[in-house]
C-alpha cells in the first residue's frame, strides 16, 4: 500500500471512514492491552475472572480482527478501484467489534463470540458489495485469501457461539486449531504475498498466476495440516504446516533466505526474524508435542502479532507519504528483541510451574510496552518528517 495501489474516486467520504485503518489500529491496541493487563489484574486479587478464554478472545477477535479488518476495508475499495466504506458502515462495524469486546471482557464467552461472527459477515458483506463496483473482476489472490480466512473465522465464531466445541474432543482441539491459528496465519500469508517483498525491495519471482498457485496450495497445506494435528498426529501436523511455509516463502519471499545483503534495514530483519519464530514454534511444537502451549507464544507473540505490527506499520507509513521510514530504526530494535524475550518469558510460564504467576505477569507488562512503543512510533508518522529512531 501506500503509493503502490490505485486511488480510489474522489468522494466526500472523510478520511476515517475511507481509510477505517485510523480507527481499527488503534481500538486493536486498546483491545491487546486490556487483554494483557486481565492477567496482572487477577493475580492481585483485582479482577475475580480467571482469564483464560477472555485473554486469547481479545488478542485473536480483538486485536486480531481490529488489524485484519482495518487493513482489508482500507486496501480491499483501493485495489478493486470502488468506492471507499461509508461512515455507516465504518460505524456499523466499529460498533458490532466493540460490543464483541465488551462481551468478552464480561466474560460472556458465548455472546462475544456471536456478536464477533456478526460483525464478520457484515463485513463480508461489504467487501462482496465492492466487487460489483469496481474496474476488477478480483483483488489480489493473497486480499482474497484474507477475504476467505473472514468466512473462515466467521463459520469457527459461530461454532463456538453455538457450543458445536462441546460435541466432541476432535472437533473442540480442530476449532481451537482453526480459530486461533489458521485465522491469522492465512491472511499474514496472503498479505504478506504482495507486502513482504516491498520490505526487502524485491520485485515479483513469479507471475500474477504462479503466485496466485503458491498462495492458494500453501492455504490447502496448512488446513489440511491442522486435519493431521486432530486425526492423526500433533508432530505430523506441525511439520506439514512448517513445510508449507516453507514453501512459500522460497516461492513467494526468496529474500528472506539470501542473508544480511537482501534486509537493508531494521524492518527486513524485523520480518526475517517474525518467520523465524513461525518456523521454530510449529519445530519446538513437533518435537516436544506435549508441549504446544508452551511454545505456541512463540507463534501468537514472535510470529503473528510482530508481523501483524510490520504490515500496519507499512499501512500506516504508506497513507502518509510525506513520511519516509529512516533505513534503521531503534523502535523496531527494541520491538524485536522485547517480543523474543516476552516469549521466552512466557514459555518459562508453562515448562517451569514454580514461575507461573510471575512470568505471567512479567510477559504481559512486556508486551504492554511493546504496544505502547509501536503506538509512539506510529503517532510520529503524520508530522511528515522523516523518523529520527
Amino acid at each position: 500500500m501506500g503509493g503502490q495501489q490505485d486511488e480510489t474516486p474522489p468522494t466526500d467520504v472523510p478520511v476515517w471512514a475511507s481509510e477505517p485503518f485510523r480507527i481499527f489500529f488503534p481500538l486493536g491496541v486498546a483491545a491487546a492491552v486490556f487483554g494483557l493487563i486481565l492477567w496482572p489484574l487477577h493475580y492481585v486479587g483485582w479482577w475475580p475472572i480467571y482469564p483464560a478464554l477472555q485473554h486469547p478472545r481479545l488478542l485473536i477477535f480483538g486485536f486480531g480482527t481490529a488489524f485484519l479488518y482495518g487493513f482489508l476495508t482500507t486496501a480491499w475499495p483501493r485495489f478493486l478501484e470502488s468506492s471507499p466504506l461509508s461512515r455507516f458502515e465504518v460505524i456499523l462495524l466499529v460498533t458490532g467489534w466493540t460490543l464483541a469486546q465488551l462481551a468478552y471482557a464480561k466474560a460472556l464467552i458465548a455472546g462475544g463470540d456471536l456478536l464477533s461472527a456478526a460483525t464478520g459477515c457484515l463485513l463480508l458483506i461489504i467487501l462482496t458489495g465492492r466487487l460489483f463496483e469496481g474496474g476488477r473482476d478480483f483483488p489480489p489472490s493473497g486480499f482474497a485469501l484474507a477475504f476467505l480466512s473472514v468466512g473462515l473465522g466467521v463459520t469457527v465464531l459461530f461454532a463456538w457461539g453455538l457450543q458445536v466445541h462441546r460435541s466432541s474432543p476432535n472437533t473442540d482441539y480442530l476449532l481451537r486449531l482453526l480459530g486461533y491459528q489458521s485465522f491469522l496465519l492465512l491472511p499474514i500469508l496472503g498479505v504478506g504475498s504482495y507486502l513482504f517483498p516491498r520490505f526487502f525491495e524485491e520485485k515479483p519471482v513469479l507471475s500474477r498466476k504462479r503466485r496466485a498457485t503458491f498462495v492458494w496450495l500453501t492455504a490447502l497445506c496448512i488446513i489440511g495440516s491442522f486435519l493431521v494435528e486432530v486425526y492423526l498426529s500433533v508432530s505430523w501436523g506441525n511439520l506439514l504446516r512448517l513445510l508449507a511455509v516453507l514453501a512459500w516463502t522460497v516461492g513467494l519471499v526468496p529474500a528472506l533466505f539470501r542473508g544480511r545483503a537482501a534486509a537493508k534495514g531494521t524492518r527486513p530483519w524485523a520480518v526475517r526474524v517474525g518467520f523465524v519464530m513461525l518456523g521454530a514454534a510449529f519445530l519446538t511444537r513437533a518435537i516436544l508435542p506435549q508441549e504446544t502451549l508452551a511454545f505456541e507464544h512463540l507463534l501468537f507473540l514472535c510470529g503473528f502479532s510482530q508481523l501483524i505490527l510490520l504490515v500496519a506499520d507499512r499501512v500506516v507509513a504508506g497513507h502518509y507519504h510525506d513520511c519516509v521510514p529512516a533505513p534503521k530504526s531503534r523502535s523496531w530494535q527494541w520491538i524485536v528483541w522485547l517480543m523474543l524475550l516476552t516469549a521466552a518469558t512466557r514459555a518459562t510460564a508453562d515448562l517451569v510451574p514454580s514461575t507461573r504467576i510471575s512470568h505471567h505477569i512479567y510477559a504481559a507488562v512486556m508486551l504492554i510496552v511493546i504496544f505502547v512503543i509501536w503506538g509512539v512510533l506510529q503517532m510520529r508518522k503524520p508530522r511528515g518528517e522523516i523518523e529520527k529512531e
